[in-house]
């Protein structure tokens, strides 16, 4: 398998688990009564420790699961569960998470809840453990996916208000809800996967 076929195979779970347009959504919800420069505070603090969370637990989650007696096939069907929650909410809902259509005037609003639990959730914690647990070549992939993404997010988050004026709610909802739909057959092909590997 080529290095660009194990990348596209990386980053595009990925990119559907962490959602970047679904959560710009709900981001233009949340800071609707932010000022410029708070939005912008707000940007920075998600694409900080969204990136430093992912890449931390792609580089040692496999050890923190070794230090706790967690075996990778477990987490593989754990995460695989939560991500199948979470596709069939965005499929339902067409949101992640569900709006309340509240504005929140909170300083730490990028890192809580958008560094995590929104980008840097369980479901994108589980996944980058279980792709860069394939080998040296593939952790690097993911780290460069994870930093990629977030970059994404970055300018997403940036621009969020001219974006959405240019997609429109329908055009967000939808795209929300197909990624969902991948969503929940990353999560039921990683389950598979490691029902396979038990012997099961």
């Amino acid at each position: 398998m080529s290095i660009l076929l194990t990348f596209v195979k990386i980053f595009f779970p990925l990119f559907v688990v962490i959602d970047p347009f679904g959560t710009m959504a709900l981001f233009l919800t949340m800071t609707s009564d932010y000022s410029e420069q708070e939005k912008r505070t707000a940007t920075k603090d998600a694409f900080v420790y969204g990136t430093i969370i992912l890449v931390f637990f792609t580089l040692i989650g496999s050890t923190v699961l070794f230090l706790m007696g967690i075996s990778l096939m477990s987490i593989q069907i754990a995460g695989g569960i939560i991500l199948l929650i979470m596709g069939i909410e965005m499929v339902r809902e067409g949101d992640r998470p569900r709006s309340t259509g509240k504005s929140y005037k909170n300083p730490d609003l990028g890192i809580v809840p958008f560094a995590t639990p929104l980008l840097a959730g369980p479901g994108a914690i589980s996944l980058v453990i279980i792709l860069s647990k394939r080998s040296l070549l593939s952790m690097g992939l993911t780290v460069i996916s994870v930093i990629s993404i977030f970059v994404i997010v970055l300018i997403l988050f940036w621009f969020a208000t001219p974006i959405s004026r240019a997609l429109g709610d329908k055009s967000m909802k939808a795209i929300t809800r197909i990624f969902g739909l991948f969503v929940a057959g990353f999560a039921v092909q990683f389950i598979i996967d490691a029902v396979v590997s038990l012997g099961v």
